[in-house]
């Protein structure tokens, strides 16, 4: 059964880059989105590699589903959905977040 342990660290990755999403969302909404904590360079930067990543995690976990589960498992592209609308939410609040910036 070491396809299975495999298969759960997958799960695990993409749930670890969507609370670091989840983590950078807070940091550009919350009570620190006047510190400049984050640039632009950095949302880029996570976006691709977490997308990238995931990617192949994706495809991976789904050669892998195959031979564990029959069909395949919906979980892991549920994630994966997660983790791109977290990127592109992240690139938006940056947007506008720098729009805001430079208004003021």
């Amino acid at each position: 059964m070491e396809g299975m342990e495999i298969y759960f660290f997958i799960r695990a990755i993409f749930i670890i880059f969507i609370l670091s999403s989840l983590v950078i969302s807070i940091f550009m909404i919350g009570p620190l989105k006047n510190q400049k904590l984050i640039n632009g360079f950095t949302i880029g930067m996570f976006s691709c590699i977490a997308i990238v990543v995931s990617v192949i995690n994706g495809i991976i976990g789904g050669y892998l589903a195959d031979g564990i589960y029959p069909g395949g498992d919906a979980f892991i592209s549920c994630l994966f959905l997660i983790l791109v609308i977290l990127c592109v939410l992240n690139l938006i609040l940056y947007v506008n977040m720098t729009k805001q910036r430079n208004s003021v």
